[in-house]
């Protein structure tokens, strides 16, 4: 099985579009379809660029597809019934 970070890079090389879901600064639920453009380090921080334009903290980052980042790996479901 492939893990979080293999699909990552998997995705960056590939040019693959995903579902990228994340949490921002204040802590906002994000989740939008992208091509993650590779990855940048700003004062020792990962971000992920995307070409939409937002540049997501790698560790604010939730799941990309089926993957969940090890941080969240222990949490099943980010979806309501609202």
């Amino acid at each position: 099985m492939m893990k979080f970070e293999a699909y990552l890079e998997d995705s960056i090389s590939q040019k693959r579009f995903v579902n990228l879901q994340y949490f921002t600064d204040i802590h906002e639920f994000m989740s939008i379809s992208c091509i993650i453009t590779g990855m940048i380090n700003k004062e020792s921080v990962t971000y992920l660029s995307t070409n939409t334009g937002e540049e997501v903290l790698l560790d604010k980052v939730i799941k990309i597809d089926e993957f969940y980042a090890p941080s969240y790996a222990h949490i099943d479901d980010f979806t309501c019934d609202c």
